[in-house]
């Protein structure tokens, strides 16, 4: 779907900000461009919709070259969405979010048809908002009315440019999720930049981890964390790097992995479900006063109790 091959970038004055960058993205691919400021992340991205030229080397998307496309076509075709959101403030909410459709020549009804897919798909009544403009809405609405704009044209490739960076965390959190569900959803091929390793954790399939316009590893998240390539990734992700692998896996994860003992009927305990992540069990595990800990069994019952010790088994068996 887009492929990088020895790609570079050199401003003016010979500073290299992508160095010799070469990487595949698949089909329906989910992949989080991560790195410290100044990485070459951005410029990467900006790259592919030709908002950056290349200096060396080739981008093709769906098998074509992008020096092989008109530029602007391109960016009717590609979704964007950025941090600020870059809304019109003089345009309603449905003109916003049917600027590309608008420039396309669609009817009057088929853009009414996609508005209207596009706010119940991001959890905005379209009668609710569809008159309304930008500054009458909060933040989080506003990304979300920025998301809508850039699937409008039912784009087969997302470029995303941290779009909740702005976001406070709570609202962040929230947004990611309902993210992940539209992505569910509709399967686009999306490059997304973020410097938050736990953000690219939650919503990566794989991680292009650079430093220095270099290329460090590209992989999935569990193998970042727990096989990091070298130094700079061993670092980059932390001495919580276990921890903040738990967050990948779920209680039916573990059930798979371990034999568990079977608990009692009528204990008094915190029961969690087949897709609760262990990082959330075992933030109760380790609770000043934890009740004790049990999984729901898909075939009725509870297994339990669960300990540390259960999870540091699993753990080891995903590490060995």
């Amino acid at each position: 779907m887009i492929e990088f091959t020895n790609v570079s970038k050199t401003y003016p004055g010979g500073v290299k900000a992508i160095d010799d960058i070469s990487l595949s993205i698949g089909h329906g691919e989910f992949v989080v461009l991560l790195g410290p400021s100044g990485c070459g992340k951005t410029t990467l991205l900006r790259m592919v919709n030709q908002l950056e030229e290349l200096t060396e080397g080739e981008i093709a998307v769906e098998g074509s070259s992008i020096h092989d496309l008109n530029k602007i076509d391109m960016r009717r075709n590609i979704g964007y969405v950025i941090q600020s959101n870059g809304l019109f403030p003089n345009m309603t909410i449905e003109d916003n979010v049917m600027v590309v459709p608008a420039m396309l020549g669609w009817s009057k009804e088929k853009k009414k048809e996609r508005f209207e897919y596009l706010m119940n798909l991001i959890g905005m009544p379209p009668e609710t908002y569809r008159k309304n403009f930008p500054h009458e809405l909060s933040g989080g609405q506003q990304q979300r009315i920025g998301v809508a704009r850039a699937l409008a044209a039912d784009p087969p490739v997302m470029l995303m440019d941290e779009p909740f960076g702005a976001l406070d965390p709570i609202i962040r959190a929230r947004i990611q999720e309902e993210f992940l569900d539209i992505q569910r959803t509709l399967k686009k091929t999306i490059l997304f930049v973020s410097h938050d390793i736990d953000e690219a954790i939650k919503l990566a399939d794989r991680i292009v981890l650079l430093k220095d316009g270099k290329l460090q590893q590209f992989d999935r998240p569990e193998e970042l964390l727990n096989r990091p390539a070298n130094e700079f990734v061993s670092e980059f992700v932390g001495e919580d790097s276990v921890l903040k692998s738990l967050s990948l896996y779920q209680v039916q994860d573990m059930k798979a992995k371990l034999t568990l003992p079977e608990a009692s009927d009528g204990l008094d305990g915190t029961v969690f479900k087949h897709g609760d992540s262990l990082r959330y069990v075992l933030s109760h595990l380790l609770h000043p006063t934890p009740k004790p800990v049990y999984f729901e069994r898909q075939e009725g019952g509870l297994a339990g109790p669960i300990s540390v010790a259960h999870i540091e088994a699993f753990v080891r068996e995903m590490t060995a």
